[in-house]
């Protein structure tokens, strides 16, 4: 069954929840028919022995072309503290978030991989710095960490070299080192602020959050976590040139948005330019600059 999620129907998924719980667990689902049953589970064991009934899990499927949405609704038949989200059409990843960040009911929204890459017990570490926090990113570069190890020597230099780049574009990101992480947490009033500075919706989703919330004056934390890295069943892996090349395209339009050249954004030519290296580049991603 496919369908696209509109208020109307997440109002009435949500009737038989708490209204406003405590926190919004955030699961992107592309084509996970193998594995979203024991994240889910996972999830759902870890929360319900820590915060029973005080939370709600968005599980958000774009452009699904295997079972997941049929078994995430079949899951969440049995459980309606999972709320499937559903479209029939690619959002990218940024766009998927974007969409769930505004649905979540919760104060405070985490979001995490369904790959179980990060052990939930991981969870605890960003709701602590959320005490103190606005946005809390996790890091997972740090001295003896299994995920370095676990990376191609490919993707590590090239994720090395984005960052470096970040530090040259944007300043004030100085001191942050994983932005790409997929585990964040933030609250849900971070995303009211500076939903309307939220943009780029390619795997550079991640730059314009954190960025345009320390334009905004939000603090921002990282927090060392463990993270497993599964090369075989990454949906990147053999694409980091074409991702890269993406992400930079990206991040200097970012760069553009806060800068005295704003205007050009706007402009009808640079519009058609940024299209045109965008398809050529994903042929199949969603374009939206």
């Amino acid at each position: 069954m496919f369908y696209e999620s509109d208020d109307r129907e997440l109002l009435t998924l949500r009737e038989t929840v708490k209204s406003e719980p405590t926190f919004s667990i955030i699961i992107p689902a592309f084509n996970e028919e193998c594995r979203i049953v024991k994240t889910l589970s996972e999830w759902k064991s870890f929360l319900d022995t820590h915060f029973p009934g005080d939370y709600e899990i968005l599980v958000i499927m774009d452009g699904c072309t295997d079972r997941t949405p049929e078994i995430v609704l079949d899951f969440a038949r049995d459980d309606n503290s999972v709320i499937p989200l559903i479209y029939p059409k690619r959002l990218g990843k940024g766009g998927a978030l974007y969409e769930a960040f505004r649905k979540a009911g919760g104060h405070f929204i985490f979001f995490t991989d369904a790959d179980n890459s990060l052990p939930v017990t991981e969870f605890l570490k960003f709701i602590k710095a959320l005490k103190v926090s606005d946005l809390v990113i996790g890091c997972r570069y740090w001295r003896g960490a299994p995920f370095i190890s676990s990376l191609p020597l490919q993707r590590l230099l090239l994720s090395r070299a984005f960052n470096a780049l970040l530090h040259i574009f944007f300043k004030k990101m100085k001191g942050i080192y994983d932005t790409q992480c997929g585990a964040k947490a933030l609250r849900k009033s971070v995303f009211l602020a500076i939903k309307d500075d939220l943009f780029i919706f390619d795997f550079a989703f991640d730059v314009n959050l954190i960025y345009s919330a320390l334009q905004k004056g939000f603090t921002v934390k990282s927090v060392y976590v463990d993270w497993f890295h599964f090369e075989e069943d990454s949906k990147v892996s053999g694409l980091y040139w074409r991702i890269s090349l993406k992400m930079f395209l990206s991040i200097l339009k970012l760069r553009i948005y806060y800068s005295r050249l704003r205007k050009m954004l706007y402009s009808h030519r640079f519009k058609n330019l940024l299209r045109f290296l965008l398809r050529f580049l994903y042929e199949d991603s969603v374009v939206q600059p």
